[in-house]
């Protein structure tokens, strides 16, 4: 059941990194890259929510963002309602190293999140001894036995003993997952975490993840440059998607509508492209009018979409939609575009000419 108070807030969020360019160019003014460019979204207890987009798009930065790796330079995230920066200068009520332990992250690349040269319970038992010094050996052994348990790792007693190297990529994972949920955190970040593996494996993991998230009442922000994982994690999680393009998010909502029935031309360019969908109907042809991504550095005006929308006019260039909800459909789901306006200049301006 989902609460009614957000347990993460992230509102207005914006992460600039400069560009700086090789030694030629070490006098110049550094450019900006816009990463993130004023996202907002809420997550809530026992939550799902899954972000999808092609590479580049700013996924993975505003899912680092959200579990306090990556500072923002604009714009606020709160943990239950405390600045989570404003935690880690000291300057709250709630401790960082509580926040911290709350907010977890699953790498995509398993094998490189995993010491080489320590055995899974010497991997585990690093993060118990730093958190909870006050457990005996013992106590420790029994928490990473039970965790390897839940994970499917069984028997526990003979993975323990394995190094990295001894595991499938599929083990490595479930290490890895094992590791975030002994901190008992109310939000994982799964960053592609199922990409590195094969595709008979995917569905298996998605599914432990999601029996797990109801074991122990955590919430999953899900990233995937996959809509058909997208979809098919947040449909048994209950969940929304959330499609970013260029360090915006463009459209959110349940997992039914954004794949039958997308609202912004960017999420039917992703839907078109994931022919594993099974939709009963696809369009063949590309619902886009050019291959290439604007450079982040000098994103297009207005909506960022127009130079590639098909269903872009001039009025797109001037001005940037704000989030309207969907009428008629659950009200968890919006789209940033002027064709949800019921009113706007859009629909008497001229269609873009390529």
């Amino acid at each position: 059941m989902r609460s009614e108070e957000p347990l993460l807030s992230l509102e207005n969020v914006e992460v600039h990194f400069e560009n700086q360019g090789g030694f030629l160019d070490l006098f110049d003014d550094a450019e900006i890259v816009r990463a993130v460019d004023g996202v907002s979204l809420d997550i809530y207890e026992e939550d799902v929510v899954a972000l999808v987009g092609e590479s580049g798009c700013g996924k993975t930065t505003l899912g680092k963002t959200a579990i306090g790796l990556q500072e923002p330079t604009g714009g606020s995230v709160k943990f239950r309602g405390t600045d989570v920066w404003e935690a880690r200068r000291g300057n709250a009520d709630i401790p960082f190293s509580e926040i911290r332990n709350s907010l977890q992250i699953i790498h995509q690349d398993p094998g490189s999140s995993l010491n080489p040269n320590r055995r899974v319970k010497s991997i585990l038992q690093v993060p118990l001894e730093q958190t909870h010094p006050e457990m005996s050996t013992n106590q420790m052994l029994e928490r990473i036995y039970s965790l390897l348990e839940h994970v499917g790792m069984t028997p526990a007693t003979d993975y323990a003993e394995r190094y990295p190297h001894q595991l499938s990529g599929g083990e490595k994972q479930r290490v890895a997952l094992s590791r975030a949920l002994l901190m008992n955190p109310d939000m994982i970040l799964a960053d592609e975490a199922i990409s590195a593996l094969d595709v008979s494996l995917r569905v298996e993991m998605m599914d432990l993840m999601l029996d797990l998230q109801e074991q122990f009442s955590t919430s999953f922000l899900f990233i995937s440059h996959d809509l058909s994982n997208a979809r098919y994690f947040t449909e048994h999680g209950d969940g929304r998607i959330g499609g970013m393009y260029l360090g915006e998010l463009v459209e959110v909502g349940p997992p039914e509508q954004v794949t039958q029935n997308p609202r912004h031309p960017y999420t039917e360019v992703l839907r078109w492209a994931t022919p594993n969908l099974n939709l009963d109907e696809q369009s063949k042809d590309m619902p886009m009018r050019k291959i290439d991504i604007p450079d982040p550095v000098d994103p297009p005006s207005g909506c960022r979409f127009h130079t590639r929308c098909p269903e872009a006019r001039e009025a797109c260039k001037q001005e940037t939609p704000q989030p309207q909800t969907i009428e008629n459909v659950d009200i968890d789901h919006w789209a940033s575009c002027f064709r949800e306006y019921d009113n706007h200049e859009y629909w008497q301006s001229q269609p873009l000419q390529d």
